[in-house]
């Protein structure tokens, strides 16, 4: 394996730690949630095993999170936010549940993007 790669594991591994602890489950309830062996939970925390996409959505989803957090960041190639996409992401974060449901449903109306 390259270095790089190596080195990749290795923090998508650090990240999977993570995001299993905060979702406060034991690797064993991991495993059997996405269906596999508890000890290949272990081999992917130790970056002694190369996770699939497919897997990792699966390890995303029963850790209530997105592939892209299981991902090691400089990674992820990520466009600087305008100001005003700043503005109206601080705004919509700032409504609640059923209003920003509502304001999503406006916007959509606005572009006639169907609901």
């Amino acid at each position: 394996m390259a270095e790089e790669e190596k080195r990749f594991h290795e923090k998508m591994a650090d990240r999977l730690i993570e995001a299993r602890e905060a979702a406060g489950i034991t690797q064993e309830k991991l495993a059997e949630k996405i269906g596999i062996q508890s000890n290949s939970i272990h081999r992917y925390e130790a970056a002694e095993r190369r996770m699939n996409f497919f897997t990792a959505v699966k390890m995303a989803d029963a850790l209530n999170t997105t592939v892209d957090k299981l991902v090691p960041e400089e990674y992820i190639h990520k466009t600087e936010k305008t100001d005003i996409e700043r503005e109206a992401e601080d705004v919509f974060h700032q409504l609640s549940p059923e209003d920003q449901k509502t304001f999503l449903q406006l916007m959509k109306r606005m572009l006639a993007v169907p609901a």
